[in-house]
């Protein structure tokens, strides 16, 4: 808040006098307001603000918390989908305020609305900016957060963890045309190799560097994750031997990208590759590499899932063990 007084002090900053001189203040909303009555002023700096909605995008995709700051993919993201809700809901969020995120549709809460009618997952990534942490910051800001209570309060299904399901002809598929890229795309064919032999997200490829492949005190072969989706500032996966060495020998300097090149090429060409070129169906083709490695990793070293669950980063053992199930290998007796 700006506050004025017709009287500088001697010090030459501004300050407010008890006195009977106009106080002129600007309020966080932007409103300006002259008036004798301090308390008056108080009061207005006490009322809850309303932004409107695009306003309140802006201010959580750019503001940080202390700690547990979401990357700002991440944000986008949850920003788009609350958007699409929105837009289905016939809001505005450049002509609405945030009071419109409390409105009902056929007498049911907006977020509610919409999982009977479209989808869950919409609601769950929206629904992200209304995380206890930031309420806190939102009532810090004067934000009313009143609005955002049916979407806190409302239950959701967990979500349903899609079982792996290897496909021996796929496989052979993608073997064959992604090796075939190391002399027509060398690239490409390290993206191939990071996804499918180290088992990495394409989130990780874009930002995996040749100083990353390191070693351990006991000789094993790791790869270093910055900022992995389990949390923390960094992860260190084991690697097959096979592909840690065979990347090795293209490498270059440290601090290099180990796949130097634009991002649409790991997000749409590479994706677009397996799909055209290898006949992958899945919605992420990329991730379905990163299963496949998954679910070698764990077969090649006696169905240990806490060896693919490591090697994958995955947060706990059970979740490798919801995703890649298979039957026992039983050793012959004769």
């Amino acid at each position: 808040m700006k506050i004025l007084t017709q009287h500088p002090s001697t010090d030459n900053k501004l300050r407010m006098h008890m006195n009977d001189s106009p106080i002129h203040a600007v309020l966080p909303n932007g409103d300006k307001l002259i008036t004798r009555e301090f308390k008056l002023i108080s009061e207005e700096l006490s009322k809850p603000l309303w932004p409107i909605i695009n306003d309140f995008f802006w201010t959580y995709e750019t503001s940080l918390l202390s700690s547990g700051n979401a990357k700002d993919d991440t944000k986008r993201k949850n920003v788009v989908a609350m958007r699409r809700i929105l837009a289905r809901a016939g809001i505005d969020p450049g002509a609405c305020d945030i009071r419109h995120f409390a409105g009902s549709i056929s007498n049911r809460c907006i977020a509610e609305w919409y999982v009977t009618n479209f989808n869950t997952n919409d609601v769950r990534l929206a629904r992200s900016m209304f995380s206890k942490r930031w309420i806190m910051f939102y009532k810090s800001q004067n934000i009313d957060t009143r609005p955002f209570a049916n979407w806190v309060a409302l239950p959701l299904s967990g979500i349903q963890v899609q079982k792996f399901d290897p496909n021996r002809e796929e496989l052979d598929r993608i073997v064959e045309k992604c090796e075939a890229l190391i002399v027509d795309d060398p690239m490409m064919w390290r993206m191939y190799a990071l996804a499918y032999g180290f088992g990495l997200r394409s989130s990780e490829i874009k930002r995996a560097r040749w100083g990353d492949l390191i070693e351990d005190f006991d000789g094993n072969k790791l790869i270093r994750i910055h900022s992995p989706k389990s949390g923390g500032k960094w992860q260190d996966r084991p690697v097959d031997p096979a592909w840690w060495n065979k990347l090795s020998s293209y490498s270059a300097h440290d601090g290099e990208l180990i796949v130097p090149v634009q991002e649409d090429r790991i997000t749409r060409e590479f994706p677009q590759f397996l799909r055209e070129a290898c006949g992958v169906v899945d919605l992420r083709p990329v991730h379905r590499l990163r299963k496949y490695c998954g679910h070698r990793v764990m077969r090649s070293n006696g169905n240990n899932a806490f060896v693919a669950s490591r090697a994958l980063g995955h947060s706990s053992v059970e979740m490798t063990q919801r995703v890649y199930v298979g039957n026992p290998q039983i050793a012959p007796t004769f």
